[in-house]
C-alpha cells in the first residue's frame, strides 16, 4: 500500500533530528499533516492494516521526539500527531484489509502487541498530557485551549476502544494513578467556575468527560467512588449553578447551556457506570445525587410532554429560546434514557433496601406516556426534532443507515431509536 508506505516514511523522516531553521520546522509539519491526510483517506476507505502494531511503534517514536509538546513552537506539530493517533486507533476497527494476518495465532501476537503499546500512549501521551493541560489552565498566557483536552479525551477514548484492553484495567488504573490523573480532573471540575471563558465552564465538562471514558472500566468506576467523586459532584460550585432553573439545552446564555451539558452528558452516564460497577452498595449516593438537582428531574419531564391543540402550528428554531417545549433534541433524549435506567435499577434495588435508598423523585409514567406519543406521531417528532451543533446538522442532511423504520435521515434515527429504548427500559415489569 503506496499511501501507507508514504505516511509511515513521513513520520520516521520527523524523527531525525532536524536543523533549527524555520524551513525544516515547516517541513516537518508538512510531512506530518501529509501523514494525516493519507491516513484519514485509508480509514475513510476503510483500509487500514488490521495490524496497527508497526504504524503505532513509528508513531509512537515520532511522539517522543516533541520535547515540549505545548510550547508556543510545537502544540500545532504535537496537534497533528494526536490526530494521526486517533485516526489510526478509530481507523483500523473498521479495516477491510484483514490478509496481512491470515492466521489466528499471528492475529494474537498482533493483539497483544497493539495492547502493550496502547498501554504506553496512556501512560506518556494522555496520562502526560493531561497531568500538562490540567497545570495550564491556570496560566493565562498558556497557547493551550480547551480543543487540545478534548483531543486528549477523544485519544483516550480510542484507546479504550482497542480490542483486549479491557482485559488491562488494573495497569490502566496505575497509569492514571501514576500521574495524578483522577484527582486532576475532580480538582479541574472544581476549578471550572473560576476558569470560565466569558461565563462558560468549559473545563467543567472536559473533566467530567475525561473521567466518564475511564469510567466505563470498572476497576476505575470503583475507584472513582472511593476516592468521594460523587461527594465532589453536589459540593463544586457548579453543582450550585446547575440547581438553577434556566439550565436547559435552550439556555439563553452559555453557562446554563454548559451546566445542561455537565448534566446530561457527564453526571448522568458517571452514575451509571458508577452504579454499574458497584451496585447496592452506591446506590444510596447515587440517589442522593440525583435528588440534588430537582429543578433538572422535573424539567427533563416537561421537556417532552405532548404538544396541544396547536402542535401542527407554524414555528421556526429561532423561537426555541421562547418555546422550548415545542422541540426536541438528541440530548434531551439521551438524558432521559440515563434517567430511565438509573431510576429503573435503584427502584429495584429500593425493594430489599427501601430504608437506606431514598426514592428518586421523576415522573416515569409521563415520560413514558408521552415517549409513546412522539413515537405514535413521527411526523410531529420529524418536524420539532431540533439539531444542536454542527455534527447533528450534519446527521440531519445523511441518509438513515437503515432503511426499516421509517426514519428520513440520521438525526431522525438517531432519536427514535433511544426514544424507543427510553420506552422499552420504562415499559418492562
Amino acid at each position: 500500500m503506496q499511501m501507507l508506505q508514504v505516511a509511515e516514511e513521513c513520520l520516521k523522516s520527523n524523527q531525525r533530528a532536524q536543523p533549527p531553521a524555520e524551513i525544516f520546522v515547516r517541513l516537518s509539519h508538512s510531512r506530518a499533516n501529509l501523514a494525516l491526510t493519507l491516513l484519514q483517506r485509508l480509514a475513510e476507505s476503510s483500509h487500514l492494516p488490521k495490524d496497527i502494531s508497526v504504524l503505532l511503534t513509528v508513531l509512537l517514536g515520532t511522539l517522543n521526539g516533541v520535547n515540549d509538546p505545548f510550547s508556543k513552537e510545537q502544540i500545532s506539530y504535537f496537534r497533528t500527531l494526536l490526530k494521526i493517533l486517533f485516526v489510526i486507533l478509530r481507523g483500523s476497527r473498521h479495516s477491510a484489509n484483514s490478509a496481512a494476518q491470515p492466521q489466528q495465532r499471528a492475529n494474537d501476537q498482533s493483539q497483544v502487541a497493539v495492547t502493550q503499546i496502547v498501554l504506553t500512549i496512556l501512560d506518556r501521551v494522555v496520562g502526560q498530557s493531561f497531568r500538562t493541560l490540567a497545570a495550564l489552565v491556570h496560566e493565562p498566557d498558556a497557547v493551550a485551549t480547551p480543543e487540545d483536552l478534548a483531543l486528549v479525551t477523544a485519544v483516550l477514548q480510542a484507546c479504550l476502544s482497542v480490542p483486549g484492553i479491557d482485559g488491562c484495567q488494573v495497569q490502566i488504573l496505575n497509569i492514571m494513578a501514576s500521574h495524578d490523573v483522577l484527582q486532576l480532573a475532580t480538582s479541574l471540575f472544581s476549578w471550572a467556575d473560576k476558569l470560565a471563558d466569558r461565563g462558560d465552564p468549559i473545563y467543567g465538562e472536559l473533566a467530567l468527560l475525561f473521567l466518564l471514558e475511564l469510567s466505563a472500566l470498572p476497576t476505575i468506576a470503583e475507584q472513582l467512588a472511593c476516592e468521594g467523586l460523587l461527594g465532589h459532584l453536589t459540593s463544586a460550585n457548579l453543582a450550585g449553578f446547575m440547581r438553577r432553573a434556566n439550565v436547559s439545552p435552550f439556555a439563553d446564555n452559555a453557562g446554563a447551556a454548559r451546566c445542561y451539558g455537565i448534566w446530561a452528558k457527564g453526571i448522568l452516564p458517571m452514575l451509571l457506570n458508577i452504579l454499574g460497577a458497584l451496585g447496592p452498595t452506591i446506590a444510596p449516593e447515587v440517589a442522593f445525587v440525583l435528588n440534588q438537582f430537582p429543578n433538572l428531574l422535573k424539567s427533563s419531564v416537561e421537556r417532552f410532554e405532548a404538544p396541544g391543540m396547536s402542535r401542527t402550528a407554524s414555528f421556526s428554531p429561532s423561537s426555541s429560546i421562547q418555546s422550548p417545549k415545542e422541540f426536541v433534541t438528541l440530548i434531551a433524549i439521551s438524558e432521559i434514557h440515563s434517567l430511565a435506567l438509573l431510576t429503573r435499577v435503584l427502584a429495584a434495588l429500593r425493594v430489599n433496601n427501601a430504608r437506606d435508598i431514598p426514592e428518586v423523585q421523576w415522573d416515569a409514567g409521563s415520560v413514558l406516556e408521552n415517549v409513546e406519543f412522539w413515537l405514535g406521531s413521527r411526523k410531529v417528532l420529524r418536524e420539532r426534532l431540533l439539531p444542536l451543533g454542527p455534527r447533528e446538522t450534519e446527521w440531519r442532511a445523511m441518509k438513515p443507515l437503515s432503511s426499516v423504520g421509517g426514519s428520513e435521515n440520521r438525526l431522525e434515527e438517531k432519536a427514535v431509536g433511544q426514544l424507543e429504548a427510553v420506552r422499552d427500559v420504562l415499559s418492562e415489569e
